[in-house]
């Protein structure tokens, strides 16, 4: 996943890697939210509004298998995301994400300062300035928009009747396209093999990615937005455990709160598990991983902004990380 976050980071690599079985998914997180669901009404739509308004749906399953071979790395991508959200009780509407995306990303690390091997140990030694640029194809197909739930804008789409599935896709907004997509990174790092302290910036969807329409429809499949990350990480390695602390400011080139931008996290590693802990854009997460070969698992809650403001409305999420036959080897 090195190449969705930083292709610089792929400097500090000294082996190569196989990821050929892993998956991701999520869903909403509802542990604190089970009273909404007991009697759940069945025939009274205002009243099943009324229960599901202020309950942000989202489910998602993902697939990323991939490698990295020193200062290469490339991963194919299959992504299924849904979000819902009904607002407004006086009147009421339903705001819809759904996109599938597939394809591919390819990238490269090279090292301008730095860079020696390490072999069979988890940090580098010396210091290291990197400098990383990754290549992305993405074909998305979706839906995207605001309905009234009551309005006569979508009963009216509903009463007009439909002759197959691509009527139906056509008057929800149903949009394709494909792009290709640039990221360009740079990190620096300094270690002694035991401690090391990583700053790293990068810069996603360079120029923004706009998507050539492949859809017949009136829609257009929205262009997907440049963000630049900045980031700081300290590590230390003492053989059986291991630990990491985290700041990023992410995306600082947006207009929204600073207390936004904020995300720290925490992880400590010993054999067979890991644990992790955050905080971003002031909600908490944590998780746990467990690694019995050929299996990885990690499963953890977190929580995210719907809204514009620090805190405004909170999306629960939970979400679970599958990987089958990880592989590593230090053959350079």
């Amino acid at each position: 996943m090195t190449l969705f976050y930083n292709p610089a980071s792929l400097g500090g690599n000294n082996s190569v890697s196989f990821y050929p079985l892993n998956m991701r998914l999520g869903v909403t997180n509802a542990l604190d939210d089970m009273d909404r669901f007991k009697n759940f009404p069945k025939n009274d739509p205002d009243a099943i509004v009324d229960r599901l308004i202020g309950f942000p749906i989202y489910a998602e399953a993902s697939a990323y298998p991939g490698l990295k071979m020193m200062r290469f790395g490339f991963n194919l991508f299959a992504s299924n995301k849904l979000s819902l959200n009904l607002r407004n009780r006086i009147h009421p509407s339903f705001e819809i994400d759904y996109r599938y995306d597939r394809g591919f990303a390819a990238g490269f690390a090279f090292n301008i300062l730095g860079g020696v091997s390490a072999k069979g140990k988890k940090l580098g030694s010396g210091k290291r300035l990197s400098v990383g640029y990754n290549l992305k194809y993405i074909r998305r197909e979706g839906v995207r928009g605001e309905f009234d739930v009551f309005g006569t804008g979508l009963l009216g789409k509903i009463n007009s009747g439909f002759q197959n599935i691509q009527d139906i896709k056509d008057a929800f907004g149903f949009a394709e396209g494909k792009a290709f997509g640039h990221d360009l990174g740079l990190e620096f790092a300094i270690g002694n093999g035991t401690s090391e302290f990583v700053s790293g910036l990068s810069v996603l969807n360079v120029g923004d990615i706009y998507f050539r329409k492949l859809s017949k429809g009136e829609a257009d499949v929205p262009r997907q937005e440049m963000y630049v990350n900045a980031g700081f990480a300290f590590k230390q390695d003492f053989k059986i455990v291991d630990y990491a602390l985290s700041m990023d400011l992410k995306p600082i080139n947006l207009p929204i709160p600073v207390a936004r931008m904020i995300h720290l996290g925490a992880m400590v590693n010993i054999p067979f598990f890991s644990f992790y802990g955050g905080m971003s854009e002031g909600y908490i997460s944590y998780g746990a991983e467990v690694r019995f070969f050929p299996f990885k698992l990690i499963a953890g809650f977190y929580d995210v902004e719907l809204a514009s403001e620090y805190k405004e409305e909170a999306g629960k999420r939970a979400i679970i990380y599958l990987s089958f036959f990880d592989a590593e080897f230090d053959i350079f």
